[in-house]
């Protein structure tokens, strides 16, 4: 089965984080999380006041981004912020499109696609980020999306490329059963809506 990883920040959204690592797991992926710059070494500090524990505590054990399928990136305004502000984070990113793996971003974390697009286009990586392609966010950050000449959209979900964006907690489910079907089908996608008993509209 697919392997992703789920990077966490201090200030992420608690759904948006918990709801892709708890579907993927369902369908039975290998799933990783990792911190990115957080002030307790034991935790992240989530929007909500939820204390989560990531599997690593930072990014250095990544020794090898080609062996995952798949970047996630939470949401929360403060935790998309230190994704789009850290130089491991946007090098990461511009990895994973570089060798054709997917991103999916929900929320504010869709800025940190932009943010590495950007540094890509200025030659300050040594990788590129890939072309911009049609995304969706938070609409708090949708402005700024537009503005960097992305194609927007409204939509809940949208998938363009390999780049999945969402809109926020409430399209969290969606989301993450988006990414099931995008890396393991159709099938497996629905085998696992069932026991969640997930409604037929979300």
């Amino acid at each position: 089965m697919p392997k992703a990883l789920i990077l966490i920040a201090d200030g992420s959204e608690e759904i948006e984080f918990v709801t892709p690592y708890d579907v993927l797991t369902r369908a039975g992926f290998e799933i990783q999380s990792a911190g990115v710059a957080l002030k307790n070494d034991s935790y992240a500090h989530m929007t909500r006041n939820i204390r989560i524990v990531p599997d690593h505590h930072s990014l250095s054990f990544i020794s090898n981004p080609s062996s995952y399928d798949i970047l996630i990136l939470p949401g929360g305004a403060p935790g998309a912020k230190t994704f789009s502000s850290n130089d491991e984070v946007l090098q990461l990113i511009a990895a994973f499109r570089d060798q054709g793996k997917y991103v999916a971003a929900i929320c504010a974390g869709t800025t940190a696609l932009v943010a590495a697009q950007r540094l890509a286009a200025s030659g300050k990586t040594e990788s590129g980020a890939g072309r911009k392609v049609k995304v969706t966010s938070h609409p708090s950050v949708k402005d700024e999306i537009k503005e960097a000449g992305w194609e927007y959209s409204e939509e809940r979900v949208v998938v363009d490329e390999k780049i999945i964006t969402s809109r926020g907690p409430g399209t969290a489910m969606l989301f993450a059963l988006t990414i099931v079907e995008s890396l393991a089908g159709k099938g497996k996608r629905e085998e696992i809506s069932s026991p969640l008993v997930v409604a037929e509209t979300l």
